[in-house]
């Protein structure tokens, strides 16, 4: 049966084969059967009249409450060079331009919509329709959105996409386990088999490293309960990764290998029988995941199969598509003791033979003969390991000489959590953006290896600072939750305000602290460039 593309109102659409009912159950000597989903980023491509997405998706609707045969299919696709959108990797809504001016008036400012509108259709057009068709002033819809994500008409929600992810191209196969029950359920005589293969492949620019290559694998597998409420997550898992946001390319925790293909910390899998974090059975997953997704703002199941069908679609013709990101309220957890497990010289290569037997380490001056020697993969530049673990280089990884990077960014900040909520007053000097509010929690503990004075108690910190609501404090506040999962917010020492030593303070990236101005206050026009070049320095992405 084919397939047939339907683009979503200039967003996001869906290629769903039409679901069929399940054929009679084969004898229980026949294999089962799979079903292969593929996910490839080229789906979310950009064109001349706005963003078109283009996914397969195979669903079935068995007629009995549990399935025991799944037909087999399987679409392939090639990864795009960019991701459309600086902000498609962000939860986002989807607003269309509107060719002539309606009647009537703004239902957030009151004003009539004639009020601010442009006489020609351009890209600085100043209405914007949302996907249940009503008209406001741009400005106003994506103040509005960026706070409280609903139609302030309708109060419909189908603006709001999910994000894109990073995961490469890849395949998804999903069939039964017949004779296998799910541990934990008693309704569940079956086990739902989900399987993903990702080739090796080169990294895009939207990844780590790019036009380096990365591990890929094929057949890693996961399990859901053959019930109905795994039957839902199921559809809403096949949601996410056609969004690719089930994989990214980063470090493995279990090898320590970077540029390999890693499970997404935003849709949680369980891959064994046999117990554990990651193993059933788990009377909470369910409920953790569905959780996970709902933060991702992806729709519930039903909806997932009315979008994947096409069944949602709005089609606004020729109107391109503005993309206004959203702000998520989340809670992250940072724990120091995971961060230590990957190895710092990530991207370093042994080296036993040296062309020059002159050649001297760039730090201690020694010949590189004398000791254990390791090579910036990128640069080729030697050194004694020894005195890059000396050098006090954790948090900077750069080679000492040319500084070229050679591992991920990290720093000493002891385990806490961050998190995000959304203030109803204005940020200074950015209205009519509202303001975004950073809390940081890290309780007290004992210092590590890696802090001051080792096996000594340090003195924990509550912090609150804040951005502006708008795209770019928005894209900010990504790499500020990256700085903060990598160890880079904070670090322990003196404190000049407590005029105290072992305790938890601001490492060197720079926070607003304030809404009533001074150094550490808003409004500072050019807080935003400083602290993105503080970022840039410290090499993150």
């Amino acid at each position: 049966m084919g397939a047939t593309n339907i683009n979503r109102d200039g967003s996001d659409g869906v290629a769903l084969l039409v679901p069929i009912p399940p054929p009679s159950a084969p004898p229980p000597s026949a294999p089962p059967q799979r079903v292969p989903v593929a996910f490839s980023p080229s789906a979310f491509t950009a064109t001349a009249t706005g963003l078109a997405a283009t996914c397969s998706v195979v669903s079935t609707q068995p007629e009995t409450s549990t399935w025991t045969e799944l037909p087999r299919k399987a679409e392939q696709y090639i990864a795009p060079a960019v991701l459309p959108h600086s902000t498609s990797t962000l939860p986002h809504a989807s607003l269309f331009f509107v060719t002539h001016t309606p009647a009537g008036d703004c239902r957030i400012c009151r004003l009539p919509l004639s009020s601010s509108s442009s006489s020609s259709f351009s890209a600085n057009a100043q209405l914007a329709k949302l996907q249940c068709g009503h008209v406001f002033h741009r400005s106003c819809i994506e103040a509005s959105l960026r706070h409280h994500p609903i139609c302030p008409t309708c109060g419909d929600s189908g603006c709001i996409e999910p994000p894109l992810g990073t995961s490469p191209s890849g395949t998804m196969h999903h069939s039964i386990l017949r004779d296998k029950p799910c541990p934990g359920f008693a309704d569940s005589p079956s086990t739902i088999l989900i399987e993903y293969d990702v080739p090796h492949a080169t990294q895009k620019p939207y990844h780590p490293h790019p036009g380096r290559n990365f591990h890929g694998f094929l057949r890693r597998k996961a399990y859901l309960p053959n019930n109905d409420a795994g039957r839902d997550l199921l559809t809403r898992i096949i949601y996410a990764w056609k969004r690719g946001l089930v994989f990214s390319v980063g470090t493995s925790k279990t090898s320590g290998r970077s540029d390999s293909i890693v499970w997404s910390s935003l849709v949680p899998h369980k891959t064994s029988f046999k117990g554990g974090p990651h193993g059933w059975p788990d009377e909470d997953y369910l409920r953790v995941c569905h959780e996970k997704l709902n933060a991702l703002l992806v729709p519930d199941a039903e909806v997932c199969e009315r979008r994947m069908s096409g069944a949602d679609a709005m089609t606004f013709g020729q109107m391109p598509m503005i993309t206004v990101p959203i702000v998520l309220r989340e809670g992250i957890e940072y724990d120091d003791d995971s961060m230590a497990k990957i190895p710092q010289t990530l991207d370093l290569k042994p080296i036993s033979r040296f062309p020059l037997s002159n050649e001297a380490c760039r730090i201690c001056r020694r010949l590189l003969s004398s000791g254990f020697c390791v090579e910036v993969r990128r640069c080729k530049h030697a050194f004694h390991q020894c005195c890059l673990e000396r050098g006090g280089l954790r948090g900077c990884n750069r080679c000492p000489v040319c500084g070229a990077s050679y591992g991920e960014p990290r720093g000493n900040s002891p385990s806490g959590t961050m998190s995000i909520d959304l203030e109803n007053s204005v940020c200074p000097g950015f209205a009519p953006a509202k303001t975004i509010k950073l809390r940081y929690r890290i309780p007290s503990g004992i210092q590590k290896a890696y802090h001051p004075n080792p096996g000594r108690r340090y003195g924990g910190t509550n912090r609150t600072a804040y951005l502006p609501n708008n795209e770019e404090g928005i894209l900010l506040l990504q790499r500020l939750k990256y700085a903060w999962t990598h160890g880079l917010t904070f670090t322990v020492g003196y404190s000049i305000t407590n005029k105290r030593d072992d305790c938890v303070t601001w490492a060197t990236i720079p926070h607003k602290t304030r809404l009533d101005g001074g150094e550490y206050g808003f409004p500072d026009p050019i807080y935003i460039q400083n602290c993105n070049q503080c970022l840039d320095d410290l090499l993150l992405p």
